[in-house]
């Protein structure tokens, strides 16, 4: 059975044979909820990569002692995988991004394009950022993933392009396209430099406008296959065809 896994800082610098002293955050679910005790093992992460297997020595709900037994660091994703999620209704937006983070997405941008129904007003982005960053934490933590997704601030409509890059590949999923993206992302290999970005628009579509901007900067539009997905799925489908096409699944 897999160990559970705990989010704590104190992974970042663990050691073989270092004592951790854990405070209630970690040890209350520890303890309370998984129901863990001395001499049992778990999976410390920091979420920048860093993981510490440690053995339980002593346990309460309020605090948590271990003994780190091994210690690994797992680098960043090259090419990491991007998913520009346009925000959607009916919280789709958020089941999109609670899968990639399964499938194994690097960043995640949430993008207020033209035809977006669902936004984030000024008074409440803040906590719609912080919902988004909640889901990933704990969709990472499912996963039992080292290293979580880095969320970028949200962007409206054509501002998207600002946080591209030049060395990206990009793929707008659009129904209109004639290259599937299964043949669009074969030539990529894991290891190479740079960034793979799939770009999913809202239920409206995304403007021609958009379109134009971002084929202007070198996107390619890919169809994913002859059914039309939701906002929920669309993404997490390109995205297991980009791991399939690296080799990584």
């Amino acid at each position: 059975m897999s160990l559970p896994v705990f989010l704590a800082a104190e992974a970042a610098r663990a050691e073989v044979g270092d004592s951790l002293v854990l405070g209630e955050d970690v040890a209350g679910h520890a303890v309370r909820v998984r129901r863990l005790s001395p001499g049992e093992e778990l999976d410390l992460v920091d979420g920048e990569g860093a993981r510490a297997r440690a053995r339980i020595a002593a346990a309460s709900a309020h605090e948590l002692s271990v003994e780190v037994t091994a210690v690994t660091r797992t680098p960043p994703s090259t090419p990491a995988l991007v998913l520009v999620q346009a925000l959607a209704k009916g919280d789709r937006d958020l089941q999109a991004i609670e899968q990639a983070t399964e499938i194994g997405v690097d960043e995640v941008v949430p993008w207020a394009a033209e035809r977006s129904i669902a936004d984030w007003p000024e008074k409440k982005r803040d906590k719609m950022a912080t919902k988004w960053e909640n889901l990933l934490r704990a969709a990472s933590l499912q996963a039992r993933r080292s290293r979580f997704p880095i969320l970028h601030g949200l962007v409206r409509g054509t501002r998207l392009l600002a946080v591209l890059t030049e060395t990206d590949r990009i793929f707008v999923l659009h129904e209109s396209a004639g290259t599937r993206l299964s043949e669009a992302v074969a030539d990529v290999r894991d290891g190479q430099s740079g960034r793979v970005v799939l770009v999913v628009g809202p239920e409206g579509g995304i403007s021609e406008a958009e379109l134009a901007a971002l084929s202007a900067v070198g996107a390619t539009p890919v169809l994913l296959g002859p059914t039309i997905l939701r906002s929920s799925s669309a993404g997490p489908a390109g995205l297991v065809m980009a791991q399939c096409a690296l080799g990584r699944w």
